[in-house]
C-alpha cells in the first residue's frame, strides 16, 4: 500500500481516515472520485441513479465495458483496481437529502437545481463543508464554489438567481414521469480535457478544506472561476479569478431572514 502512495505520502497520511461523499458520478463526479482515490482518501460514498451510456464514454473514467451498468457500482469496481484498500459505498439512487453516515466533505457534481438544494440543506444541517463543481457552456469556464457552514454564504445565497434566469427546455416527460426533474440542466458538449482541468482545480480546494493547503481557503472569496478555453471571456485565460458574494445570509442558512421576506412579501402583494 505504501508503494501506491510513494509520491504523495503526506496527503495519504492526512486523508486515509477521511470520508468524501460524491453526489453525481458523471464526468465531473467520476473524475473527482478518481483523483480522490489516487490521492489517498480512505472512504468514498458514491451517489447516482443512472447507468453508463454510450455518450458517457468520451468523457468519463469508465470504458465501454461498463455500458448499461450502474455508474456507481462500475466506478466502485474501477476504483478498487487503483487502491484495493479504499472503502467505497455505491448508492444507485437519487440523493434524497440524507446520507448513511456523516462525511468529512461533500463534492456536488450534479446537473439539477433541485438536487443542489438538497445537498445544500444537508450540508448546513450536518455542518459538512461542500464543494460545488460545474462548468459553463461547452466546459470552457470552470466554476468551483465552496461552502463552510457558519463561515461562508451557502449555495442558495450564491446560485438562487439561476432558477429565474436560466431558460429550461420543455420536456413532455414531466407530464408522464412522476420522478422527472424539471430543474435538470440538459447535457452539453465539452472536452474531457476541460473537465479534468476543472476537477483538478476543485481538488485543490478539497485539500485546502482538509487543512493540507490552508492558504487556498478564504471565507470571503469562496468562488473560483477559471477560464479554460473561452478566449472571448473577460476572465484571464488559464488563470483563477476569485469571486466574492456581495451579501451572505439567505433564508436557507439564516432563518432570521424569513421574517424579512414575509414582511417584504406582504408589502408587495397588498
Amino acid at each position: 500500500m505504501e508503494q501506491i502512495f510513494a509520491r504523495n505520502p503526506e496527503e495519504r497520511q492526512a486523508l486515509s481516515d477521511k470520508c468524501v461523499a460524491i453526489v453525481g458520478c458523471g464526468s465531473v463526479g467520476g473524475s473527482s472520485a478518481d483523483i480522490a482515490a489516487r490521492t489517498g482518501v480512505g472512504k468514498l460514498i458514491l451517489i447516482d441513479p443512472d447507468c453508463f451510456a454510450p455518450e458517457n464514454i468520451g468523457r468519463h473514467v469508465l470504458t465501454a465495458a461498463s455500458l448499461g451498468k450502474s455508474k456507481v457500482h462500475e466506478l466502485a469496481r474501477y476504483l478498487s483496481q487503483i487502491n484495493n484498500g479504499l472503502e467505497v459505498l455505491p448508492l444507485q439512487q437519487k440523493f434524497i437529502g440524507r446520507l448513511p453516515e456523516r462525511p468529512d466533505l461533500i463534492i456536488s457534481a450534479v446537473d439539477s437545481f433541485a438536487c443542489e438544494s438538497l445537498v445544500n440543506g444537508y450540508s448546513l444541517a450536518a455542518e459538512v463543508p461542500t464543494i460545488y463543481v460545474g462548468v459553463w457552456g461547452a466546459a470552457r469556464i470552470a466554476e468551483i464554489y465552496y461552502v463552510v457552514p457558519g463561515r461562508t454564504g451557502c449555495y442558495q445565497c450564491f446560485a438562487s438567481f439561476r432558477r429565474a434566469q436560466l431558460e429550461m427546455p420543455t420536456d413532455k416527460r414531466k407530464y408522464t414521469d412522476p420522478d422527472f426533474d424539471e430543474t435538470k440542466v440538459p447535457g452539453q458538449a465539452g472536452l474531457w480535457a476541460n473537465i479534468l482541468i476543472a476537477n483538478s482545480l476543485a481538488f485543490q480546494v478539497a485539500l485546502g478544506l482538509f487543512g493540507l493547503r490552508p492558504e487556498l481557503i478564504n471565507y470571503e472569496n469562496n468562488l473560483w472561476l477559471m477560464n479554460i478555453s473561452d478566449f472571448d471571456s473577460p476572465l484571464q485565460p488559464l488563470a483563477v479569478t476569485f469571486g466574492k458574494l456581495n451579501q451572505k445570509g439567505c433564508p436557507i442558512c439564516n432563518p432570521s431572514k424569513l421574517e424579512e421576506l414575509t414582511i417584504y412579501g406582504r408589502r408587495h402583494t397588498g
